[in-house]
């Protein structure tokens, strides 16, 4: 499993809060699971979640699944023009946050990820290990039967 500091935009992490997000779209992604702690950007500046990440999908592949749905379909080739995998958000733990000024202020040399890097091994991840706090119960997804009309919905 990959351990990652994955970067949202606080609207797009609210989604992701809600449940109303269940996939990760990106242009590259690993291969095998993810454990990402979660950063959102102004205006929250802070980390503020795990999430787990599993079983990586070309999303090419979903125009033939969902060929039956033509407005799947048309999502799919709007996404293909920024994204090409998809990885299903199995689980999302909200955590105590800590604020980019903490993690600076701690951790000199701190980088804001772009969109992501890998921590594994790193002084950040120790530090997010002894600090981060679960908060509330987990949010988890299941992928036995996924309807056309949640595909490349955000």
């Amino acid at each position: 499993m990959r351990t990652m500091l994955l970067s949202f935009k606080a609207d797009v992490f609210e989604r992701v809060k809600s449940g109303e997000k269940i996939y990760e779209h990106r242009r590259v992604f690993p291969d095998e699971p993810v454990k990402a702690y979660l950063y959102i950007s102004t205006p929250v500046k802070a980390i503020v979640g795990i999430m787990r990440l599993d079983n990586k999908v070309q999303i090419e592949s979903w125009k033939e699944k969902y060929s039956y749905d033509k407005a799947a379909v048309a999502r799919i080739n709007d996404y293909l023009s920024k994204h090409t995998v998809a990885m299903e958000i199995t689980e999302f733990q909200m955590t105590n946050a800590i604020s980019l000024e903490k993690l600076r202020s701690d951790l000199p040399g701190f980088v804001v990820p772009q969109m992501y890097y890998y921590i594994e091994d790193t002084e950040l991840l120790k530090y997010l290990e002894k600090n981060l706090v679960l908060e509330g119960k987990p949010i988890k997804h299941s992928f036995d039967n996924i309807p056309a009309d949640l595909i490349c919905t955000h």
